[in-house]
């Protein structure tokens, strides 16, 4: 599985993961929620994980933007809230 289609996957199942700055390691929540395979899957991508949960952290702790993805992200929350230039031209 790709790394898009796991954060959705566990998105879908209201599944939370964390860690701790001065670890690499997830924390799953509800750990009753992770099944074997999802928990395969997170190894696989266990360090993509730690890096996007390090640099949502740093974005809301310093405001400033920490990769591209941060930039695609905070676009699609802009646009999807109406400030998007064409929605207000057709209105």
């Amino acid at each position: 599985m790709r790394l898009g289609g796991l954060l959705y996957e566990i998105s879908q199942q209201d599944i939370s993961l964390s860690c701790r700055c001065s670890e690499d390691r997830l924390n799953p929540k509800p750990t009753s929620a992770v099944t074997p395979e999802l928990i395969a899957e997170i190894q696989e991508h266990k360090m993509d994980i730690i890096q996007i949960i390090r640099e949502d952290e740093e974005l809301l702790r310093t405001g400033r933007i920490q990769s591209e993805r941060q930039v695609f992200e905070l676009t699609r929350e802009h646009s999807m809230n109406g400030h998007h230039p064409a929605r207000k031209r057709a209105e």
